[in-house]
């Protein structure tokens, strides 16, 4: 039939979004498992809908959900996001399951279709500021964990320092993987049992407690283990093959829970049965398994523009993500073939501040902090400040996360011309914790020491017009070394820490900022922003 063609085009108009998703979320550990996702719902929304007889009495109110998904594809592939590509999808198939089985199959699969959005994308950043609430609390729990040990340590934020060695609590140990595979396989096991939902929310939030404390489990054994010689449990295969056996332990201890409940829970009943009824599951009342109506002619109009406004988002979003892909074979750069800098940059006195200390710092790829850095102490009186270049980044680095992550409450502030033509800006952080103060100005530059500016500082318009223009062709895409705002990469920052054991006035910040514009200004002419 007409509407199946039309079903058919909608789905093929949702293929490159589909591919911006998978391509973001196949670089995020705790999104890596939603190809398994996507076809155990494949398979339930098939295992249900099998059980149904068609019914095509709400075939307006199913056009509804497709207009609107039209309008909300054409606005995630505008903006060029995968925030909105799960309710895309889920909007499509309510569609489909409302026109061919009615408002009893749509019921049916709200619960199949709802498990989706537990790989749909955090918006602005959330995801972000989970992970690193995440590894405070892994932190938090494995420090009393090793207290009950007597292993002797320090904790700051989410490193956790021995006498050997420090360990960072990383995105792998955190338990953000842990906590949305498990969210998934619990909640998949749940629908295929048919589960009532009081059953299934339980499950779900007792798996958050069992994530929590398996990985600080996790976090407090390797600390333990590395540090008193073995230290292949920290990283490498062994690191996690030892992951993977605190998730099966941590799924398994879930099912063993709601099966030791369900012994008070049930008496002389077949659970099957019982489950069914409590599921709510809908049953057909007079819906003969007829063949289907005919189509009015009104529809099949409805349904060929349909069909042609899909057509024309297919051939928007594929030629927007042509032009996007121009743009994804970038220069890379490596920290070692930048530029280095040393004590001279900054030396001597100045503004009544004097230069006490330089030194340059490399890190691993595991450490909470930049690759590379350049960093000069400095005081004036009791005040001591410490201004860094750090770096290399492949856009702006916002340090709210970075400094959370060391145990500050911060809060951050960002001053920026809404014309990024102009060079005046700045973000800076006002941060405190038990008996320290804090606040820290920063900026990031361009390899040629132009203002960098951050990615999401504007507003979604800006992006929505440019990549209007982008896949019509009517602007060119990004090539080279430049990055998603159009700046030349690598990008480094500049910044100020001042820490004082009391609160700091206005006049200190005053003068800590004054210092700040003139390190900076001295920086961005150095040898390190002389590279296109």
């Amino acid at each position: 039939m007409f509407a199946n063609k039309l079903f058919i085009a909608a789905a093929i108009a949702h293929l490159p979004i589909l591919y911006m998703y998978s391509r973001d979320m196949w670089g995020r550990g705790h999104y890596q498992f939603f190809p398994l996702l996507f076809c155990a719902v494949a398979w339930l929304l098939y295992e249900r809908l099998s059980e149904k007889s068609t019914d095509r009495k709400y075939s307006l109110i199913a056009t509804g959900l497709l207009i609107l998904n039209l309008a909300f594809l054409f606005f995630t592939i505008a903006i060029y996001t995968p925030v909105l590509v799960i309710p895309t999808v889920a909007l499509l198939l309510a569609g489909f399951i409302l026109s061919h089985y009615g408002f009893s199959g749509l019921w049916l699969t709200l619960p199949v279709l709802a498990v989706l959005f537990i790989v749909c994308k955090m918006p602005t950043g959330r995801d972000l500021v989970l992970i690193s609430q995440m590894q405070a609390l892994a932190s938090q729990l494995a420090s009393w964990i090793l207290d009950s040990f007597r292993l002797v340590h320090f904790r700051e934020g989410v490193i956790l320092i021995t006498e050997k060695k420090q360990f960072f609590t990383e995105e792998a140990c955190s338990g953000i993987r842990s906590l949305f595979s498990a969210f998934a396989a619990i909640a998949l096991l749940g629908l295929s049992r048919r589960y009532s939902a009081p059953r299934q929310i339980f499950n779900l939030m007792q798996c958050i407690v069992w994530v929590i404390a398996g990985n600080a489990i996790r976090v407090a054994a390797v600390v333990y283990l590395s540090d008193n010689g073995y230290e292949q449990f920290s990283h490498g295969t062994l690191h996690e093959m030892f992951g993977l056996v605190i998730f099966l332990g941590i799924v398994g201890i879930t099912l063993s829970v709601d099966r030791f409940l369900e012994l008070f829970r049930r008496q002389a009943t077949i659970e099957d049965d019982t489950d069914d009824d409590v599921d709510g599951t809908v049953i057909d009342s007079g819906v003969s398994k007829s063949k289907h109506p005919e189509i009015s002619k009104r529809s099949e109009t409805i349904n060929w523009i349909l069909t042609g406004a899909y057509v024309l988002v297919f051939l928007f979003s594929s030629s927007l993500m042509y032009a996007k892909s121009k743009g994804v074979g970038r220069v890379g750069f490596d920290s070692l073939e930048l530029s280095s800098l040393d004590a001279s940059e900054l030396f001597g006195s100045i503004a009544g501040w004097t230069v006490t200390n330089f030194e340059e710092k490399l890190r691993t790829e595991a450490s909470l902090f930049a690759p590379e850095s350049f960093i000069w102490s400095l005081s004036k009186g009791p005040l001591k400040v410490i201004v860094s270049l750090d770096g290399p980044y492949e856009e702006f680095h916002d340090l709210t996360l970075c400094y959370r992550g060391i145990g500050w409450d911060v809060n951050s502030n960002h001053e920026y011309a809404e014309d990024k033509s102009s060079q005046d800006g700045l973000s800076w952080l006002e941060m405190a914790k038990p008996g320290e103060f804090g606040h820290v100005y920063f900026s990031a530059h361009a390899s040629d020491g132009q203002l960098a500016h951050p990615a999401n500082e504007f507003s979604a318009r800006v992006r929505f017009f440019k990549n209007i223009q982008l896949g019509l062709g009517l602007s060119a895409p990004l090539t080279g070394n430049l990055n998603r705002n159009g700046e030349p990469m690598p990008i480094s920052q500049i910044q100020l820490m001042l820490v004082s054991d009391k609160p700091i006035t206005p006049e200190e910040l005053q003068d800590a900022r004054q210092l700040f514009e003139f390190c900076r200004k001295k920086l961005v002419t150095s040898k390190r922003f002389s590279q296109q």
